[in-house]
């Protein structure tokens, strides 16, 4: 009996030993997990609004997971040098990114190409804020409001230019989408950037501008830009007498937000997104991250599971390859 109970141990160890190698990181990385840093790659340069929300959430996640996580800046090609090398990195968990859904779901159409699959090689884990932008124009401009504006663009097809923060940028498309719902052109001209586009707006260069809300606010609340409108859909807690685009303009369903996402290879085991799904949830539900949404006039959204994240993605990636398409919006 006693070697008989011997045996059976022998081969329960033996099983166990064998099932701990064919899945090690179910057995030791899942529940270890974070056991070392983790790299959060964001897909800007440093300074935007982008790269300081995704600091925000590297620094209340490294609280939360109790290990540090670490910021890569890997900016370019309108997020996709970041986004591929996330795509080829370890399923472990150890390799996030902070992108823009906006930006990552209109690449495969405006570019035509990407050195990954956008749907198959990185999957959201959480969508965590909406930012809308602002229509703002220099106070020397004739139109002071949306439909002045509209008239006007009537009057004189391409005579107005209006400047983004980059050729397919979310600015690009909220003044491809205006263009287009209002049934007028206008002539887009794009920057390397939204600071430059302030400043020629401030000075006169150019009349318009799709700002990012941050960056305008200041010059709004001073008198030295009129904003016209905000492209969210619903008005500005911190412009509360800014209409919407869409009210406005009387342009139903006109909304472009940049709405930004935390991300993860495919393939990441259940029990390490678990962790790192509700470390997420605890990070948007911090003072830290709120205050940090609401200081560029955006809302915190709580898609806080895969599931849920997927599905938004997968309808905002329909909408926005569309409004490339009708755009005919093409990479530089």
């Amino acid at each position: 009996m006693k070697r008989r109970t011997l045996i059976n141990f022998k081969q329960y160890l033996i099983g166990l030993a064998m099932l701990t190698c064919l899945n090690p990181i179910g057995w030791s990385q899942t529940d270890s997990y974070p056991n070392r840093p983790i790299k959060l790659i964001i897909t800007w340069p440093v300074g935007g609004f982008a790269d300081t929300l995704g600091r925000t959430v590297a620094n209340q996640l490294t609280t939360i997971l109790g290990q540090q996580v670490v910021v890569e800046n890997r900016g370019g090609a309108n997020g996709m040098i970041g986004a591929d090398a996330v795509a080829k990195a370890a399923p472990d968990g150890y390799t996030l990114m902070f992108q823009s859904i906006t930006s990552h779901a209109i690449n495969p159409t405006m570019y035509g190409k990407t050195p990954y699959s956008t749907e198959k090689d990185i999957v959201p884990l959480a969508v965590v804020a909406s930012v809308p932008m602002l229509l703002v124009a220099n106070p020397n401009f004739a139109p002071k409001n949306i439909q002045e504006l509209i008239t006007l663009a009537k009057k004189d097809p391409d005579g107005i230019s209006y400047a983004s923060f980059g050729n397919g940028s979310a600015s690009h498309l909220a003044g491809a989408l205006f263009t287009n719902q209002a049934g007028i052109k206008m002539t887009h001209i794009p920057y390397k950037g939204g600071a430059p586009a302030i400043t020629d707006t401030l000075s006169r260069q150019i009349p318009l501008s799709f700002s990012a809300f941050g960056l305008a606010l200041p010059h709004v609340r001073a008198g030295k830009l009129l904003a016209l409108g905000t492209t969210g859909s619903s008005r500005a807690k911190l412009l509360p007498d800014v209409p919407t685009i869409e009210e406005a303009g009387n342009l139903k369903g006109y909304e472009m937000s940049i709405v930004y996402a935390v991300w993860a290879p495919t393939g990441v085991p259940t029990p390490i997104l678990n962790k790192i799904n509700k470390a997420l949830e605890q990070v948007t539900a911090s003072a830290a991250f709120k205050e940090k949404v609401a200081s560029d006039g955006g809302e915190v959204m709580n898609l806080s599971t895969p599931a849920e994240s997927q599905i938004y993605f997968q309808k905002e990636m329909q909408r926005l390859s569309k409004i490339v398409r009708d755009g005919n919006i093409k990479a530089d």
